[in-house]
């Protein structure tokens, strides 16, 4: 009898039989220990609450925090008729939810994100490597990769986040800056905090801070909203 092994192995602490130590998965692929980031907005009771346009500033995931959408939502109890909210970052405003209504009492899987993230990037004819990323944390080794000028099928095989850069699988067709980009595979990973209170949320990199924009109509006095981000990090 032969024994046969799956390809990729997502384990924390396996057993020492089985997988190779080289095609054991990080933590944070989507097999390590789940942690949980708990946040609650309250609208006041009475006076001013957040209108169209307004911000709600959640907080901060860890740096490395690969986030498990359809474990992730947003509960919210009875609102404003024609108003909405979404969740992202400082880069991408819908990253994880687009705009939803929160009229009536309710809950959302923050699940925009769970297979396609996007990004971008500047890429040179005959050239592997993509460099000055911006939301680096959708650029992930194995993810298929799609824009104008980078043949189809291509997928990254390195990454960078420091550099900001990355490697694909095959050489760029064409010269471009600042190019959308578009990669399919897991959850989103933050790769940016730079935004605090010290700069007043100015950091326009941070994809680590969870934001969510108010529109269609003002919150309701006295609405609660609570996100649970379910999540695994190295």
């Amino acid at each position: 009898m032969t024994s046969f092994y799956s390809d990729i192995l997502t384990t924390q602490n396996g057993p020492n039989y089985g997988q190779p130590v080289q095609n054991r998965s990080k933590v944070n692929k989507l097999g390590g220990r789940l942690r949980y980031f708990e946040a609650m907005y309250q609208a006041p009771a009475s006076g001013t609450a957040p209108a169209i346009a307004d911000k709600i500033y959640w907080g901060k995931l860890p740096l490395g925090a690969r986030i498990i959408p359809h474990l992730s939502e947003l509960r919210w109890t009875t609102g404003t008729a024609s108003c909405t909210m979404n969740m992202g970052d400082s880069i991408v405003a819908a990253r994880h939810l687009a705009a939803t209504a929160v009229t009536t009492a309710g809950s959302v899987a923050l699940t925009a994100s769970a297979i396609s993230q996007t990004g971008t990037g500047n890429i040179t004819t005959g050239s592997t490597q993509i460099t000055t990323l911006v939301s680096v944390g959708a650029f992930q080794v194995g993810y298929n990769i799609t824009g104008t000028g980078i043949p189809l099928g291509a997928y990254i095989t390195a990454v960078d986040k420091v550099g900001k850069t990355c490697t694909i699988s095959a050489a760029a067709t064409a010269t471009t800056a600042t190019l959308a980009i578009t990669t399919n595979g897991g959850g989103y990973e933050t790769t940016d905090d730079s935004n605090n209170l010290g700069n007043l949320f100015a950091g326009t990199l941070d994809d680590a801070t969870l934001v969510s924009t108010v529109a269609g109509a003002q919150v309701a006095n006295n609405q609660v909203f609570v996100l649970k981000i379910a999540y695994v990090q190295d």
